[in-house]
């Protein structure tokens, strides 16, 4: 058949709409409003939004393959429960795919970039001293996404600020790992070696310095987590 003759319909669904409701369901979960194990209603969803349920559950059905829901076979849905083994194994990918970036951003990074990067390294240090452990991890996450920016192959980008997505989920424990004040002072100071690493584009140094971030999370977790939520 010649491809002349092929036609396609015509998507029924906005999709604004469904993007909205994943956008304002993921953050619920991100920040902790919509807890493990609470259940969601496609209904009640939809009626908050003035919607039919066909976008709501578009948009459950994406966030459960990202993990962030679980629907049965019953089509119930709950916040999906998380575990401090899971998180060990986001933050272990999350090393290799930032250790990779890191060698691609030095050979495209502009003073532009590092004279933004310089900033909020020295927003982080300010906020550091006053033990806003929220704020600071707010801004580390700035700089990072910042450093992400500069990656020419964006399908690596795409995949970290997917990676990167689901470690968000775990805003309680990356903030009782940094409320010890040996691991905030140790972040602050390798983030500036990072900083300086980048200026001097020396990608052994870099490396070692990501990884080394990183780590800081995964040594800080515990043993053994059971069953427990955050």
């Amino acid at each position: 058949m010649s491809s002349d003759n092929i036609t396609f319909d015509n998507p029924s669904i906005p999709k604004t709409l469904s993007q909205t409701i994943y956008n304002y369901l993921k953050d619920a979960v991100v920040t902790n409003k919509l807890q493990a194990n609470q259940r969601i209603i496609e209904k009640d969803i939809a009626k908050m939004f003035g919607v039919s349920t066909t976008p709501v559950r578009e948009a459950l059905l994406r966030l459960a393959a990202e993990g962030y829901f679980f629907i049965d076979s019953h089509r119930k849905t709950v916040v999906k429960e998380i575990s401090i083994e899971e998180l060990k194994d986001i933050l272990q990918v999350m090393a290799e795919l930032d250790t990779i970036a890191i060698e691609h951003v030095v050979e495209h990074i502009q003073p532009e970039h590092l004279q933004k990067l310089k900033e909020l390294t020295r927003q982080m240090e300010q906020v550091g001293r006053s033990k806003d452990i929220e704020k600071y991890l707010e801004i580390n996450t700035t700089m990072h996404n910042k450093i992400w920016d500069i990656l020419p192959n964006k399908v690596l980008q795409r995949t970290i600020e997917f990676v990167h997505g689901q470690l968000m989920r775990y805003t309680y424990s990356r903030i009782s790992a940094f409320q010890e004040p040996a691991v905030l002072d140790r972040s602050i100071q390798e983030h500036k070696k990072l900083l300086r690493a980048l200026e001097d584009k020396d990608k052994r140094a870099l490396k070692s310095l990501v990884k080394s971030n990183w780590s800081l999370l995964i040594d800080k977790q515990p043993q053994k987590s059971g069953k427990k939520g955050f």
